[in-house]
């Protein structure tokens, strides 16, 4: 695996109602070289669009360390413009589904086959350094026609091909065996870019780096068209903490709370790496092995993600919770105290509406306990 490309600045902002301002765009950058993204989509190439020019200008006067690339349809106009921009990489796409080129273009098989070579000469007349070619629908495509494209791109001297998972159809199985159909083809470097229609983005870009694709897309908060794309929390996490790469991981939720206050969007409590709540339990066996061995109930610990582990005592509290808070100190007790107890500190559970705290919990506790234990 060579690395992610974050896409938010591209795909993100095809998110129904969002729009970054150049000033955000260019944190958003900083922050994700921070992280350490290897590649980040500044936007689209066109002629009416000055950010992404500004972007790559900005970018590289500061220095930062990131592969900066421009999103580009075939077509020689745009190219040029993204040739004027200066991107590190240039990432052409055309579609390869026959559904796409029938009813979105009313173009043929042999249509593509021509832009491919066009659209990649142009490029290289233009001295643009590396060229990625994102095959648009290619889960829906035929997988024999897929390969013939794979072959024109790569004769006509592409660097990498991008499979795009267009309306999130694909399966881990499925995505897997297309990057290996794609190795046995041609020695490019391969990428992907998930959807997450049926939820799968994440797992499907597992899949595919498993079975040897080079790079992965990704958002921050998942952003995108429809249901969005990967998630770049949930992707760059599991690579560093599961597969031992080198992102920064405890920086990642700083950024993604940055992206959802400008998108006007929170953060659920139970999102994977970056909630609020994903080290909060509050069940008795759970809470028993994360006092004795965190990692009982863990994947990670906390401070991976600068998070706080939270131990609550509530509606599910029982006597071997009162016993563990007690220790030692719980002799003389009678089944009658513990349940005692227990009921008090479901009450005050009740009352206010969340379970109480470790803190809070032993104190009532022993509070309690004091006053059940002959002195």
């Amino acid at each position: 695996m060579k690395g992610i490309i974050d896409s938010t600045l591209r795909e993100g902002e095809q998110t129904v109602g969002v729009s970054f301002s150049p000033e955000l765009k260019l944190e958003m950058i900083r922050r994700l070289c921070r992280i350490g993204v290897e590649e980040i989509e500044v936007g689209t190439a066109t002629r009416y669009d000055t950010t992404p020019a500004l972007l790559i200008r900005k970018c590289r006067e500061e220095r930062l360390p990131a592969r900066l690339a421009l999103w580009c349809r075939c077509n020689e106009k745009d190219i040029a413009a993204a040739a004027e921009a200066g991107p590190d990489v240039l990432s052409l796409s055309i579609p390869v589904s026959d559904l796409h080129l029938e009813k979105k273009l009313g173009k043929s098989r042999a249509w593509v086959l021509a832009k491919v070579e066009e659209s990649l000469g142009y490029a290289r007349k233009l001295g643009l350094p590396f060229v990625s070619l994102g095959f648009e629908d290619a889960t829906r495509a035929d997988p024999d026609y897929v390969g013939i494209v794979v072959r024109e791109a790569a004769r006509c001297g592409v660097d990498r091909i991008r499979l795009a998972d267009t309306v999130g159809v694909a399966s881990p199985a499925g995505i897997a065996g297309l990057v290996r159909r794609i190795q046995e083809i041609s020695a490019v470097e391969i990428g992907v870019h998930m959807h997450n229609d049926f939820g799968m983005a994440t797992a499907n870009s597992i899949a595919a780096i498993d079975s040897g694709a080079d790079w992965a897309d990704a958002t921050i908060l998942g952003l995108g068209e429809r249901a969005g794309n990967a998630r770049l929390e949930e992707l760059a996490a599991f690579l560093s903490l599961q597969r031992n790469h080198h992102y920064q991981v405890g920086l990642i939720p700083d950024l993604s709370r940055l992206v959802a206050e400008a998108v006007g969007t929170g953060i659920e409590p139970h999102r994977p790496v970056i909630g609020g709540d994903i080290f909060a339990c509050e069940t008795g066996l759970h809470l028993q092995g994360l006092q004795r061995e965190p990692v009982t109930y863990e994947p990670f610990p906390p401070e991976a993600v600068r998070a706080e582990r939270l131990l609550l005592f509530g509606a599910k509290v029982g006597r071997r919770e009162i016993g563990d808070c007690l220790g030692a100190d719980h002799g003389g007790m009678s089944e009658g105290d513990y349940d005692s107890i227990v009921t008090r500190i479901r009450e005050m559970a009740g009352s206010s509406g969340y379970p109480l705290r470790l803190e809070k919990f032993s104190a009532v506790v022993r509070s309690m306990a004091a006053g059940c234990i002959p002195g």
